[in-house]
């Protein structure tokens, strides 16, 4: 391989993680809780030596990520915003060579008076 063409940034997608959750304004919503799907867009500033040697140390693993997710996914929040915020912003702290995130939160059949598959919010942060 020719070391002169690695890339500097990789994106990691991770689509429709499927946790369940306690979150939403109303209590029973914190009392039975709801499925979330979670999309992420990681973009991530690599080594050589994910690229060229195959080797975890120059990235960021993405079971790590789901860690944190489902961390965070386990306290609750009144406000998808709050949470998406709190997810993006955990990942960011705790993986440096995180550049920037984007981060979508859907909830599935919410309560609010219609037939809805989901809603959800999105947000974009970077260092």
């Amino acid at each position: 391989m020719n070391s002169s063409a690695t890339p500097d940034t990789v994106t990691i997608h991770i689509h429709r993680l499927a946790l369940q959750g306690r979150h939403g304004v109303l209590p029973q919503e914190r009392i039975v809780g709801a499925m979330f799907y979670i999309t992420l867009h990681i973009d991530v500033e690599v080594s050589s030596e994910a690229v060229l040697h195959d080797n975890l140390v120059g990235t960021v693993s993405y079971a790590d990520i789901i860690q944190v997710v489902k961390q965070e996914m386990s306290v609750s929040s009144a406000l998808l915003e709050h949470l998406a915020y709190r997810v993006g912003h955990k990942l960011i702290t705790d993986f440096s060579s995180i550049k920037s995130l984007n981060i979508r939160i859907d909830k599935e059949n919410p309560p609010c008076g219609v037939k809805v598959d989901t809603i959800g919010v999105s947000m974009a942060m970077s260092r």
